[in-house]
């Protein structure tokens, strides 16, 4: 089979673009390295859908972030993925820079921004400390889980006929007549246009398609994952005035009812996902001198995240040397909140019309138990009793829960990635309790023996053998 397009990246951006390109009946495949969509970058992300304000206007960040945060609401939608428009709040104590940021986001179309002095802050989040005395109220910001959002785009273009292929690392390249033929060593995949969405990795791809090289910079994001309902934010996003370097140290409720603080913005040499004590440090620092309240030994969790950057704005062109490869590089924050809008300029660039042609197959989301009265799972225990066993009980995830997850249209084969689509593990034991369990589950449904379940990618075996 020739594809009309192949999507090397399965980040948040990749699972976009090729869920884009199914909407328009476009025969495509998405390309990934690991064994499942969002393990990288778009899993350790924020989960910020930004309103828009912050990047300078008339760039790509800007106009994207605008045009994306725009179109989430309907796409969560139809996807059956969460999204929180809870608002955010820029705080400090320089009023000339939250000037700045409400003209800027004017000029960037953004709506329902408010210049707020210290004693409406106080009126609506009364634990900032004493040096604030100004802020920002963006009410169009919103939250999303990134996995999630990549997961269900993804899912739902494999039920309308996209195709994903895992665990392949493209070693050779070449042109045969009017298409391309992308080989792993094991695998051919033929496709007619080339779309690189491979983030950090993007120069190494390219030296193997010989086309355009960029100067990718690295910065490290170091977070704390605190409990459930550990800190009052009055249900905002909270941001210090932002810096050069990035939006700075956040402290934000996530769509599940924790709270992420974080991150840190140091420039690194690669994608290495480390976390530091000065980072941890640093990040403890800067979320004190905002607020009062926030409580670092509720923490369950610490991680990192890489993003990367070529200059100062998203790649999104035609590369120089073969027109029919797309480079999509470069994409640092605000590419979360960008990525349906960057899924239209791929659409545009590659010669196609952005008119949806293709009726669609809606995914369902399986009923979480832990949102259920006890009159709804009563009623969903009497059609499966496996929604009445309980595998997480830190999150309340019954065995119907993880079966659905194995068997959904990517057909995970990993801990992280039915942690990913049921939260099982994501609670305060971090999968202590139910990990075995999990494993145990995932060997039965996929007839593989237990030590071939990994925690993650393929390199990363939790049984390597026998002891006896």
């Amino acid at each position: 089979m020739i594809y009309d397009v192949a999507i090397l990246g399965g980040g948040v951006v990749g699972c976009a673009i090729l869920n884009k390109l199914t909407r328009i009946n476009k025969n495509c495949v998405l390309i990934e390295k690991n064994s499942d969509v969002s393990t990288e970058t778009s899993k350790a992300n924020s989960g910020i859908v930004h309103a828009g304000f912050d990047a300078k206007p008339g760039t790509k960040k800007a106009i994207l972030n605008v045009r994306g945060s725009r179109l989430m609401p309907k796409l969560c939608q139809e996807l059956q993925v969460e999204l929180v428009n809870n608002g955010a709040l820029v705080i400090g104590n320089d009023k000339k820079v939250v000037e700045e940021l409400y003209n800027r986001g004017v000029q960037n179309g953004v709506e329902g921004l408010e210049i707020l002095d210290r004693q409406k802050l106080i009126k609506i989040l009364p634990t900032i400390t004493e040096n604030i005395t100004c802020g920002l109220l963006a009410k169009t910001s919103s939250i999303v889980s990134p996995y999630k959002l990549s997961i269900a785009l993804a899912e739902e273009a494999v039920l309308n006929g996209a195709t994903i292929v895992f665990n392949f690392e493209t070693s050779n390249f070449k042109k045969i007549d009017d298409y391309y033929e992308l080989f792993d060593g094991k695998t051919k995949i033929l496709a007619k246009k080339i779309v690189l969405a491979c983030g950090g990795e993007h120069n190494e791809i390219a030296k193997v398609l010989n086309t355009q090289t960029y100067d990718i910079k690295y910065r490290r994001g170091e977070y704390y994952l605190l409990d459930k309902n550990s800190v009052d934010l009055g249900g905002y996003t909270i941001f210090p005035l932002p810096t050069k370097e990035s939006k700075g140290v956040l402290v934000s409720p996530t769509v599940h009812g924790n709270v992420i603080v974080g991150p840190t913005s140091i420039l690194c040499d690669n994608n290495l996902t480390i976390t530091t004590e000065e980072g941890l440090s640093d990040i403890a620092s800067k979320a004190s001198a905002m607020l009062s309240n926030v409580n670092l030994r509720k923490n369950i969790r610490v991680f990192s995240g890489v993003r990367t950057l070529v200059g100062d704005d998203f790649v999104i062109e035609k590369d120089s040397i073969n027109p029919d490869v797309i480079n999509v590089t470069g994409i640092c924050s605000p590419g979360l909140s960008a990525s349906p809008a960057i899924a239209e300029e791929v659409v545009k660039l590659l010669g196609f019309d952005l008119i949806e042609t293709k009726k669609m197959i809606r995914r369902k989301e399986c009923p979480k138990i832990a949102n259920l009265s006890q009159s709804e799972l009563n009623k969903l225990i009497k059609k499966d009793k496996n929604f009445g066993k309980i595998v997480c009980r830190c999150e309340m995830v019954s065995m119907a829960e993880i079966i659905d997850a194995i068997n959904s249209p990517l057909k995970p084969i990993s801990l992280d990635g039915i942690k990913r689509r049921t939260r099982a593990g994501m609670g305060r034991c971090q999968s202590g309790f139910c990990f075995m369990k999990v494993m145990e589950l995932i060997a039965k449904e996929r007839n593989i023996s237990i030590d071939e379940v990994t925690k993650d990618n393929s390199n990363s075996r939790i049984i390597v053998g026998n002891i006896k």
